[in-house]
């Protein structure tokens, strides 16, 4: 308890508990006087004790051994109802967190599998998505004006003729709109698209992202004690002047990889805010909404 806490609970208690107290100094008798005083300290330290715990609750703190800025709030109970659970929030400084500069994302050669050896046409639906990683990994935040594509939570594997996973990756795409194909569609203004894509696995993702810095020197980023490696890269868009070839315009592309609850993660963001893609990543994390501070 500081100080400035302490002088405001003690500025709770109603003058008139001290102008008892002082009346019975007046007592003749010794023991009157000392049981009276007894009784006055009582009252104040009861009220103290009940004034306190409301100052504290609306306290918030930092964690002294969190990198990135991450603020958490101390619970705050939102009725008097003991069954409803208290509530905390999640800040994280996007100062904090490190974007390396990004060449380009390589897809790995499709690999054969032998049919003799290998089942490649297994489809896992929603269900047996959720079952093998746990959950749909569909993230809690999702922008504004994105929608997830129709086949989002299903997955096409490979197994062993034993039926040992060989193969297990998932993508799920959000974007603004869809070709009639379920292709992500390019915005009018710019010639790209507007989204992201998640690719998750627990084998391990083929397709790799290239960064300008030798891999050593590549800098991660702590979320909520999980190290996240951002990408950043000016992508540009065409068409492109024919004797130039000069592009008509750049736009942002950001990347975020990840391991988390023993799944890797590969974030692919285009025409999105930082911040947007911030908290894509923290909701998977963190298992809700954050709030990113600028």
């Amino acid at each position: 308890m500081n100080a400035k806490l302490f002088s405001e609970a003690m500025s709770e208690v109603n003058d008139k508990y001290y102008e008892e107290a002082a009346n019975y100094h007046y007592k003749k008798h010794g023991w009157v006087k000392w049981s009276a005083m007894a009784a006055c300290l009582t009252v104040v330290l009861f009220t103290a004790l009940s004034v306190l715990p409301n100052y504290f609750r609306q306290q918030g703190t930092t964690p002294p051994d969190n990198p990135n800025g991450v603020i958490v709030d101390n619970p705050t109970d939102n009725t008097n109802d003991d069954t409803t659970p208290a509530t905390s929030e999640f800040h994280i400084s996007l100062s904090n967190l490190y974007f390396n500069e990004v060449e380009g994302i390589s897809d790995a050669a499709p690999k054969w599998y032998d049919p003799e050896l290998y089942d490649t046409d297994v489809v896992w639906d929603k269900d047996e998505v959720k079952n093998y990683y746990g959950n749909d990994l569909t993230p809690l935040y999702i922008p504004d004006g994105l929608v997830a594509a129709s086949g989002n939570g299903t997955a096409r594997v490979v197994l062993e003729k034993n039926g040992k996973v060989v193969k297990d990756t998932v993508a799920l795409n959000f974007y603004h709109d869809y070709y009639e194909d379920g292709s992500p569609k390019l915005t009018e203004d710019v010639a790209a698209v507007k989204g992201f894509s998640i690719t998750a696995s627990k084998i391990g993702i083929l397709s790799d992202c290239i960064y300008l810095l030798p891999e050593n020197e590549v800098k991660t980023s702590d979320i909520d004690g999980t190290a996240v490696t951002f990408g950043y890269r000016s992508m540009p868009y065409g068409p492109y002047n024919p004797d130039t070839h000069e592009p008509s315009g750049y736009y942002d592309m950001y990347v975020a990889e990840f391991e988390y609850d023993g799944i890797e993660y590969q974030i692919v963001a285009e025409q999105m805010e930082a911040e947007e893609v911030v908290k894509v990543v923290s909701s998977i994390i963190c298992g809700e909404e954050v709030f990113v501070d600028k």
